[in-house]
């Protein structure tokens, strides 16, 4: 497990982005991906969380979803300390990601509509499907680098993951400061309290 959290660091998270046009097919498409990789037995447990990163790493805002998450926070700290931060928000969210992969058993991912809720925000709405429930999903974009866009939020069964970051957050930060939201991301996934190994 070590190797893939040492991995985590290494893949390329740079943002490109999907024009707005091509928001719901490229979504589409990259759901049948994901679950043929997760179907895929000659893909050994710790490479699939690898695999589906770099199928969705390129339009995901990682450094906005690290500074949302935040909130206030961030404009307080330095730029070594946003840097510091960031990396670590960035692994801590793919850690708990690899940890809930190991929970998937034949789900299907299913594109339901996109649509423009205002000017600058645009949502995709897909549901995970099993044998006994049904699970929806938002996909949170908003406009960068030009005339593309990036997720910058995941709402799940109507919780959004930022807002759940900021929560706990919020929390620690009341109560012991930015160096324990560090040391905390560096040695649990906030997101389910399990000590990384």
């Amino acid at each position: 497990m070590k190797k893939v959290f040492i991995l985590l660091f290494l893949i390329c998270s740079i943002s490109f982005g999907i024009e707005l046009k091509s928001i719901d097919e490229t979504l589409k498409s990259d759901f049948k991906k994901a679950l043929n990789i997760m179907a895929d037995s000659k893909i050994s447990k710790e490479q699939k969380p690898l695999e589906l990163f770099k199928l969705f790493d390129a339009y995901f805002d990682y450094s906005l979803m690290a500074r949302l998450s935040l909130s206030k926070l961030y404009k307080t700290l330095n730029k070594a300390e946003q840097d510091e931060f960031i990396k670590l928000f960035v692994v801590n969210l793919k850690t708990s990601f690899t940890q809930k992969l190991g929970y998937y058993s034949d789900q299907e991912i299913e594109f339901v509509k996109g649509e423009l809720t205002n000017k600058n925000r645009y949502n995709v709405h897909a549901i995970i499907k099993n044998k006994s429930e049904n699970y929806p999903l938002i996909f949170k974009f908003h406009p960068a680098n030009g005339s593309d866009y990036l997720i910058y939020d995941v709402d799940i069964l109507g919780v959004s993951i930022i807002q759940s970051y900021r929560s706990q957050f919020s929390d620690l930060s009341q109560s012991a400061g930015f160096n324990e939201i560090t040391k905390r991301l560096q040695s649990v996934s906030l997101d389910n309290n399990t000590t990384t190994k």
